[in-house]
């Protein structure tokens, strides 16, 4: 299940699981963008299904995850990938795009975390996040993405070890470079995804480029 599902590293993780077999659901506020790239999926092969929802919203996004899991027969693993990609400082921002790009960024994915933990439940299960470079090195004319890029990779490095006690694994490929749709670059970041998710002794951080 891909939360923030869109047509660069979202429609590259996609098909890069798809092909082998899994089944996908892409999960966004906007129905029909989802159905562009679900045909898109469906054309190669790759069972897609679509469910539309605000990941801003918890309820919205439980009860996604729960038609998630019920049409795929249960989850195995749940990526987010959402993020508002602005370049503006801190002080060229409106109140209403810092409150609005931070639910997105931040809020969205910790409910993704919370909702995706609450589904897994016992049986256990994978939880993917995408990152950024600047969550590392920031960059003050990217302050909100870089605050929310930093906020996921301090939570994901948080949780890496108590979740595992409990069977979940939590990872979060840190993507260090632009990434346009059909792009080498994001066939390369669906591969860091495929190898955080499958390799069962994964870091809780990959970083796309390798230093």
């Amino acid at each position: 299940m891909i939360i923030g599902a869109g047509p660069g590293i979202g429609q590259a993780v996609a098909r890069r699981f798809g092909r082998e077999g899994w089944q996908i659901v892409l999960t966004g506020r906007s129905a029909d963008r989802l159905a562009t790239l679900a045909a898109d999926l469906n054309a190669e092969g790759i069972t897609a299904h679509i469910v539309p929802a605000d990941a801003t919203d918890p309820a919205s996004l439980r009860a996604a995850v729960a038609k998630a899991e019920y049409l795929t027969g249960g989850l195995t693993a749940v990526h987010f990938n959402a993020g508002v990609v602005r370049n503006h400082d801190l002080f060229s921002m409106t109140d209403a795009e810092i409150a609005g790009d931070l639910a997105i960024d931040v809020t969205a994915g910790f409910n993704t975390i919370r909702a995706a933990t609450e589904m897994f439940g016992g049986r256990g299960g994978t939880i993917l996040v995408t990152g950024g470079g600047l969550g590392i090195h920031p960059s003050a004319d990217w302050a909100v993405l870089g605050a929310g890029k930093a906020a996921l990779r301090n939570i994901v490095q948080g949780l890496a070890e108590p979740m595992a006690e409990r069977g979940i694994r939590i990872r979060i490929a840190t993507v260090a470079t632009l990434v346009a749709p059909d792009s080498a670059e994001a066939s390369a970041a669906a591969d860091v995804f495929w190898m955080l998710a499958t390799d069962p002794n994964a870091a809780w951080e990959a970083v796309y480029p390798a230093a």
